[in-house]
């Protein structure tokens, strides 16, 4: 059974084949994992997590964040990253959560189950509506948003990324 983690240095080995796999499969950004697909130093991604998380030595743009790991069977099977609070950037393009699968482990219903999780993290944090954004081509993103009680408030074509994005909300805007 699949579960979610914070991560840890046990997991290196574990994220260099999560990386490793979605690069081969031919994808360039890996979603939800958090920044680490551009550290070197796994160790070095470690320590900005934890201040992601704390919201400390915050990069300029960003916002307290944390990520998570869903394992199963030693192996992480799906990144998620979950923003405390959202600035002018997040509102348009990003929204409260952000999230992939590994290429092999896709269409098996683990997207869904790691997004239900996260959605009960922020409910527990009060951290509700929460904002999902996908780009309008991904079809399994959306209906994931969908099926986790995601309503489509808008579209958008960003002129930076030259792509339509959706925009979902989880829970009674305020």
């Amino acid at each position: 059974m699949a579960k979610l983690v914070y991560p840890d240095y046990q997991h290196e080995s574990m994220m260099k084949d999560y990386l490793q796999e979605t690069y081969a499969f031919g994808e360039k950004y890996v979603n939800g994992d958090g920044g680490c697909q551009f550290y070197q130093d796994y160790h070095k991604w470690i320590k900005r997590e934890k201040q992601n998380h704390l919201g400390i030595n915050l990069e300029p743009g960003f916002v307290p964040a944390t990520t998570y790991f869903y394992l199963e069977n030693d192996q992480i099977v799906g990144t998620i990253n979950l923003r405390h609070c959202l600035n002018n950037c997040l509102i348009n393009h990003g929204g409260h959560i952000g999230y992939s699968i590994l290429p092999s482990m896709r269409k098996k219903g683990y997207a869904t189950a790691m997004l239900k999780e996260v959605i009960e993290i922020c409910k527990r944090w009060e951290i509700y509506p929460i904002l999902l954004t996908c780009n309008q081509e991904n079809i399994a993103s959306k209906k994931t948003i969908e099926k986790c009680g995601g309503k489509l408030e808008n579209k958008y074509y960003d002129e930076k990324t030259k792509e339509t994005v959706l925009r979902f909300w989880i829970g009674e805007k305020k």
